[in-house]
């Protein structure tokens, strides 16, 4: 009688510990599926015939940029992408060989988080605060860069207007904002064609920084406004579930008379006032 009971126990003692064993091998896949929901991963490689930023061309020597991001899902909070991207030149000569090395001449960091608000079918308001530091390992004499971030993007069926704002404190302050819009077109299976079209534009600060002093009026203050306009025609093909080959060609224009005399009077390559480029890359997201 006591060695049945003694069998009994033990069997009962597997039983509950075979029941705990599948309650946290459930709790444990549950975790990872919520995980798995929460977070996202984007990264692109691509080569680009010039770099252009804050409406200004600061090389025209071919370059290749890389970029990764983490979005992690804190819903109903929002959206938080800590990402970072890198800038290496691809070629020598011009002005900017002197000034750089070929690899990892800047190395971007980024903060943002993001709130999403569906306005109606098909309409949706992305808001976006963030946090930049921006640096430049291989430029000489180079500072870090820092600013805060703001933008808002308006998904709508037919177009997609956005803004976005940088406001640059250290060791420059200047207050610098893209205001443009773009269009997608499906033109056959995972073939896509965008096109955007997008204006540059910045306080006082912003030009002064960027040109100096104004030629002809030395003594009198840049005025705020545009800056520069950009056309960019876009195509992606979606090569399998998580991979995108992509390619693009733009055009960049600096409309600023005072921008375009800055520039007109400058001796180096990279002094462009109207500019065609163009790059190839590929992404992949999961």
């Amino acid at each position: 009688m006591k060695t049945t009971t003694a069998v009994v126990a033990a069997l009962a003692a597997l039983a509950v510990f075979a029941n705990d064993g599948k309650e946290n091998e459930e709790a444990q896949s549950s975790f990872a599926d919520e995980l798995g929901k929460r977070l996202s991963f984007n990264a692109y490689a691509d080569v680009e015939s010039a770099y252009i930023c804050r409406g200004y061309v600061w090389d025209t020597r071919p370059y290749s940029a890389q970029y990764a991001g983490v979005e992690v899902d804190l819903a109903p909070f929002g959206i938080v992408e800590p990402s970072v991207w890198t800038y290496s030149a691809m070629s020598p000569g011009g002005h900017s060989a002197a000034m750089s090395r070929y690899a990892y001449a800047e190395a971007d960091y980024l903060l943002r988080w993001y709130y999403d608000i569906d306005i109606a079918e098909g309409w949706r308001l992305r808001n976006g605060l963030g946090r930049q530091w921006v640096t430049n390992p291989g430029f000489k004499g180079g500072h870090t860069v820092c600013d805060w971030q703001a933008l808002q993007v308006l998904k709508t069926p037919w177009v997609t207007p956005y803004w976005r704002l940088r406001l640059i404190r250290r060791p420059i302050d200047e207050v610098y904002w893209v205001v443009g819009v773009k269009r997608g077109f499906e033109l056959i299976d995972k073939l896509t064609f965008t096109v955007d079209f997008f204006g540059d534009l910045g306080d006082s600060r912003h030009f002064a920084n960027l040109y100096g002093p104004k030629r002809h009026h030395p003594h009198s203050s840049h005025r705020d406004g545009l800056q520069a306009l950009n056309l960019v025609f876009r195509l992606d093909y979606r090569l399998m579930d998580h991979v995108n080959l992509f390619a693009f060609v733009g055009q960049f224009g600096l409309v600023s008379d005072d921008a375009r005399d800055a520039v007109k009077a400058l001796k180096a390559p990279e002094a462009r006032r109207d500019l065609t480029y163009g790059g190839v890359g590929v992404a992949v997201d999961f």
